[in-house]
């Protein structure tokens, strides 16, 4: 069921951003609490197959961007790093400053991709026939949501790999903020009267006790 589900949460997902429906609300956004929280989405898969993880993270990186897609970009790239690495491989996360842009690498010690796949990774519905586990798989489309995201922060993602068993390595690069600028709790927040005049919540759920909470 569980897996169903992420199939479905993937399928709409694809779905709103094909037709142009993901609006995001951008903020100032840290990456090292974005990479934080996709290592801690991740870490199940991660620790169930004992991949060893290795984290460098340059202080003060900053972009504009919505915290809670970048992170889902990132967990999806660690996702896909834990499938497709044999048990006790090494997953390797790393952000810096070039430039104008922070330059994310997400790179791995598993399978690899074969060189006439590398230009399509992209594409929706595209997986390594080698790498097509349906019980840790997907429909291939999370590279495709991936790309998208990325794509809606002004940024870019490319995959790098020297063939099968030889690993992989995909590079986000998104534009850099200058360092010192408010994060969203530093923000000030909206009045409650601002945010609950008029409000109506319609709470539903088949376990009575849930309700009442």
């Amino acid at each position: 069921v569980r897996h169903v589900v992420r199939l479905v949460d993937d399928l709409l997902d694809i779905s709103r951003i094909t037709r142009g429906k993901v609006t995001l609300e951008k903020e100032p956004v840290d990456v090292g609490e974005v990479i934080s929280r996709a290592i801690e989405m991740a870490g199940p898969l991660l620790e169930q197959r004992g991949h060893r993880i290795e984290r460098s993270v340059e202080e003060d990186l900053f972009v504009h961007g919505n915290a809670v897609r970048l992170a889902q970009v990132v967990s999806n790239l660690l996702n896909n790093a834990a499938k497709y690495t044999d048990a006790g491989g090494l997953v390797r996360i790393a952000a810096v400053r070039d430039g104008e842009w922070v330059e994310l690498v997400v790179s791995d010690s598993g399978m690899g991709i074969s060189p006439e796949m590398l230009p399509r990774i992209f594409d929706l519905f595209v997986q390594e026939k080698q790498a097509l586990d349906r019980a840790q798989g997907g429909l291939g489309l999370g590279l495709a949501i991936v790309k998208s995201l990325v794509g809606l922060h002004g940024g870019t993602v490319t995959a790098h790999s020297e063939g099968l068993d030889r690993g992989s390595a995909f590079v986000i690069r998104l534009p850099a903020l200058e360092p010192g600028l408010p994060t969203r709790r530093d923000s000030p927040s909206p009045s409650l009267g601002a945010r609950s005049r008029g409000t109506r919540v319609l709470v539903v759920d088949d376990n009575v006790d849930a309700v009442e909470l």
